[in-house]
């Protein structure tokens, strides 16, 4: 019961796509330096001691240690660096869910392993745990709870990856898109596809449509490095160049992080199609504006269009329940380090003392050996850090395997040893 108290400074806070429509999530959506100003004001309230934000296309999760029981308005600051009119904020709240403890800890290695996301069993989340934690390091604000915690949950992801191996049909949102597409009678065959955006997404929608036979172009914009690196077997044009393209193109897929509309009505307007064209936009926030769809012979769609996540197969079900047992395992492991990381400073200390007594008694013995004074105490500071090293493995070996009160009982035992002496 005590642990599971102490948990609770354990909480998360996020909007996801189970709770809320793209429109919505958007809303909340944050550019890298956003990012960095949340989790700067986060960590400066009281009793904070680190935090991890994890912002995809389809989630913005923020998970917060504390260092004590603290009432911490989490949404509200939220809203704040969003600048979500205060009428607004209210309203909205609802699409949050909050969780605490166990809890939190839970719906993290659960989603590291794929089974919340659109696509059971995905990969794209895993990366995207390990960036989120990997940012909060740089921006220094992730404490030792919060990267143990993430640096287990993607362990667990890659258990679920390699243990269980979840049946998956299509392993990414542009592969359920076309897939949903291809059985609405669309074929990419010989067209001509616009990609714009090179990140990870749009490389992973340039090789989809070549793979369908599709002659695919990718937009870059200009890098310092001069060097940028797209899908074989496509061309590439500047960024700026992409309206004067999209009059050749039968489908236009637009996925990248910016803030800013890729593709506006007027502009689209201004090109006179004659064709028809497919617009996919799978960024949050939205990249192509919604009212192209209202032009003659276009058609838009969001991601949230894709039923990426809708059906569940017998094989995978049984994979899913495998998964959730692993997990389970993963929550006790983290749940025992967290109840016992307070013995830390103890367990070193008594290795530090421990190894003290035993350079001292070495010590004794190299000079009962008659070795030159210095070659004594060269002897004897290296028995000091190798006996250190491997009482304190011994003891965290014992923390890792026993229960948490026997190992208290363990610790004050060894104390009054060398405070005996």
């Amino acid at each position: 019961q005590r642990c599971k108290e102490t948990m609770r400074k354990i909480q998360m806070m996020g909007i996801d796509h189970s709770r809320a429509t793209v429109a919505e999530r958007e809303l909340f959506s944050l550019t890298k330096a956003k990012q960095k100003e949340l989790m700067e004001a986060v960590i400066r309230q009281q009793g904070v001691g680190g935090c991890v934000l994890l912002s995809t296309c389809n989630r913005t999760e923020l998970y917060v240690s504390l260092q004590k029981e603290e009432d911490i308005d989490l949404y509200r600051i939220f809203c704040h660096i969003r600048e979500i009119p205060q009428t607004a904020q209210d309203e909205l709240q609802h699409l949050f869910c909050r969780r605490s403890g166990e809890d939190a800890v839970r719906h993290l290695f659960l989603l590291t392993g794929g089974l919340k996301s659109r696509i059971i069993g995905e990969d794209q989340i895993l990366t995207q745990v390990r960036e989120a934690l990997e940012y909060a390091r740089l921006c220094n604000v992730a404490d030792t709870v919060l990267k143990t915690l993430f640096r287990m949950a993607v362990t667990v992801g890659k258990k679920i990856k390699t243990q269980v191996a979840i049946p998956r049909g299509n392993t990414s949102a542009i592969a359920a898109a076309l897939a949903q597409l291809e059985q609405e009678g669309h074929t990419f065959g010989g067209t001509q596809c616009l990609v714009i955006g090179n990140g990870e997404m749009g490389r992973l929608t340039a090789r989809a449509f070549r793979e369908r036979g599709a002659f695919v172009t990718v937009t870059v914009r200009q890098y310092r490095s001069g060097q940028v690196q797209i899908p074989e077997g496509c061309a590439r044009i500047h960024y700026g160049e992409r309206y004067e393209k999209i009059p050749e193109c039968r489908y236009v897929v637009s996925a990248t992080s910016s803030p800013n509309l890729t593709l506006e009505k007027e502009k689209i307007q201004e090109l006179n199609l004659t064709g028809a064209l497919t617009l996919i936009d799978l960024a949050v926030p939205r990249d192509i504006d919604p009212c192209i769809g209202e032009l003659p012979q276009t058609e838009v769609y969001n991601i949230d269009d894709f039923q990426t996540g809708t059906g569940v197969s017998e094989e995978q079900s049984a994979s899913i329940e495998a998964a959730k047992e692993l997990v389970e395992e993963e929550v006790a492991e983290f749940v025992s380090w967290y109840e016992c990381k307070d013995m830390i400073p103890e367990i070193r200390e008594l290795g530090t003392m421990a190894a003290q007594d035993v350079s001292w008694r070495m010590g004794k013995t190299f000079h009962e050996m008659q070795f030159a004074p210095e070659v004594c105490h060269q002897l004897a500071d290296a028995v000091e850090q190798t006996a250190a090293k491997v009482f304190q493995k011994m003891l965290f070996g014992v923390r890792d395997h026993a229960d948490s009160d026997v190992m208290r009982e363990c610790l004050d035992a060894l104390g009054q040893v060398w405070k005996k002496e």
